[in-house]
């Protein structure tokens, strides 16, 4: 799918059916012109089928979601992954407080572009069946048809589960509209709320649809296949709280995908766009894109790239005067606590602690090597040591780049290293841990260099995500198998073999982790490894809202550089309805509490 076409994606908009948008007059959803994109003439050939459904990916990279927005403007921000190194603009100053606006532009943005990716996908499921009723279909586009379907299942389920982020966590609580066609008037439009058990029962549904449609489509790989259909089943009915319908479809992707944990050198490498690693043997689906050379960023057309690591973009030494240089916007650096957390224990490091390079050539031109003030030797040994022995949980390098220490290509393809955000480099601000973020980088540049438009995969699901998922549905009746199953993780990690034991193996459900004594998460393996395995990727906060543990993480992370961290358990778990969406539905109800 990395040749979707953006004019396909533009072409199949017209008519602006976005449901969000909710307050368009009845005579723009009449077509009278048969020269606009009608169900009377389009679609009447499988190609035009394809093109519709081309449109249902494109959607995925929108600026609400994969494209700008989905991580460094919301979740990110709701789990304190992140940081702020740009603390002026309200709308991000409240998301990292855990109280946000419902005038925020990034929650409108999102909250658009999930239900533009379920009226899509609708618009899908009702071309086929009309593809059908019309007569255009031959008996040997069937299995075809079907598998359109199965994909447009897929997606709307998708489109939810994204959703999830306005819900609130109770089975009795307030959900969003559940739309299962395409609506035909303003009335039909304007949509009340479902409970949230309602919510994930269609969620589910739709699951099952495209299970059965999907199955024993397992070869083109960056499509929804039959085991991404299983595995995202499995993850929804984990967020719903019901991890026991999860379990035997989740022994059934172990058992019978052929997918398991990817090989170490390739585990280590799969997060940064290289095509090699992608798609290996742990894919179960991702979010595809690729670096879009004729785009800047997000702006424009839909893009085949993202704009969303622009934002969490490192921050390089510049080697030309020993300051720091932003490889992007580098807006967002990754929280303090997160670092503490992977049990990194030295304190932060600034340049006003450097000391006199005694090799330093004023007559040569400055490099790595030949800077006049460096960090302390005992600080870069003591951080090599770590890695070298592991007394660091190793994630924490692949997520994370340590300034002065972790090396990285700048744009002129010289070796130099992360460096800290303009904004903590002065002395005070420099007791802070201000670590850039590494995964989902360009680490053969700055972003500038790839047009803003990092071409790195998103996992929506993988392996590990999985074996954590049947270690939480094991952990009850079955210890031994949970603690296996963490283990595997836990092993690969540290360039183990997942399936035999090794040194670091935790011996209980409760065995002592990375984190610092006080961190709820000290002795609690399971929850750690989900927190450490999937550090950055856009799971954490889900689970955090399904084990209602907000306030612990509130506890935890303090603050942010905004503030402290306004936590409440009666509305943090859930984002506002955007009050754009208020003003225009008369059915729509605010969360309680915003």
């Amino acid at each position: 799918m990395k040749n979707i076409q953006k004019k396909i994606y533009q072409l199949l908009l017209i008519g602006g059916m976005a449901i969000a948008t909710s307050g368009c007059s009845s005579d723009f959803l009449d077509v009278y012109n048969k020269g606009t994109v009608s169900p009377d003439i389009f679609p009447t050939s499988m190609a035009q089928l394809d093109l519709m459904l081309n449109a249902v990916y494109g959607e995925t990279k929108t600026n609400g979601l994969y494209g700008f927005y989905w991580l460094p403007m919301g979740i990110y921000l709701y789990d304190h992954t992140d940081d702020l190194d740009w603390t002026a603009e309200a709308d991000r100053s409240y998301m990292s407080l855990n109280h946000t606006g419902s005038t925020s532009s990034y929650i409108r943005s999102t909250y658009t572009e999930v239900f533009k990716l379920v009226e899509l996908s609708n618009a899908v499921l009702e071309a086929v069946e009309g593809f059908k009723e019309k007569g255009h279909a031959l008996s040997t586009d069937l299995p075809q048809l079907d598998y359109m379907k199965g994909q447009a299942y897929f997606f709307r389920a998708l489109a939810y589960w994204h959703g999830q982020i306005y819900i609130q966590p109770e089975a009795n609580g307030m959900a969003i509209p559940l739309w299962d066609h395409v609506p035909k008037s303003v009335e039909e439009m304007s949509a009340s709320r479902p409970t949230t058990a309602e919510f994930w029962t269609f969620v589910i549904s739709d699951l099952r649809n495209a299970l059965t449609l999907l199955t024993g489509r397992n070869s083109d790989y960056t499509r929804p296949t039959e085991w991404a259909a299983k595995g995202l089943l499995a993850k929804v009915y984990a967020q719903s709280g019901d991890i026991a319908s999860a379990k035997p479809i989740l022994k059934d992707v172990i058992d019978n995908s052929g997918k398991g944990l990817a090989p170490y050198d390739t585990y280590k490498n799969m997060f940064f766009g290289e095509s090699e690693y992608e798609y290996n043997v742990e894919t179960i689906f991702d979010i595809d894109v690729t670096v879009d050379m004729q785009q800047w960023g997000p702006w424009g057309s839909v893009p085949l790239g993202s704009g969303m690591p622009m934002v969490f973009a490192p921050n390089f030494v510049n080697l030309a005067d020993g300051g720091s240089i932003a490889s992007g916007w580098s807006n967002n650096f990754v929280h303090e606590k997160n670092i503490y957390r992977f049990g990194f224990d030295l304190p932060p490091m600034s340049p006003s602690q450097f000391v006199n390079n005694p090799a330093y050539d004023a007559s040569k031109p400055k490099s790595l090597e030949n800077l006049e003030k460096v960090p302390p030797a005992d600080y870069v040994k003591a951080s090599q040591d770590m890695r070298t022995n592991k007394t660091v949980d190793p994630r924490l390098f692949l997520s994370c780049g340590q300034p002065f220490v972790e090396t990285v290509l700048n744009d002129n393809g010289q070796v130099t290293v992360y460096g800290l955000p303009p904004s903590v480099v002065d002395p005070e601000a420099s007791k802070l841990q201000a670590w850039s973020h590494r995964k989902f980088t360009n680490l053969k540049g700055t972003e500038g260099a790839i047009s803003m438009s990092s071409g790195a995969n998103y996992p929506i699901v993988r392996m590990a995500d999985l074996y954590l998922l049947y270690a939480e549905a094991c952990a009850a009746s079955e210890p031994n198998v949970a603690l296996e199953y963490i283990n595997k993780v836990h092993r690969r990690a540290y360039n183990y073999p997942p399936d035999s034991p090794s040194p670091i193996d935790y011996k209980s459900l409760t065995d002592r982790t990375m984190a610092q004594a006080g961190d709820h998460l000290a002795n609690d393996p399971l929850k750690y490894e989900r927190w450490a395995e999937l550090f950055a990727e856009g799971q954490w906060w889900f689970d955090v809202c399904r084990w209602k543990i907000g306030s612990k993480e509130a506890a935890y992370y303090q603050k942010t550089r905004v503030a402290a961290i306004d936590w409440s358990d009666s509305y943090s778990y859930t984002q506002p309805i955007p009050k754009q969406e208020l003003d225009r539905n008369t059915n729509m109800v605010q969360t309680p509490g915003y």
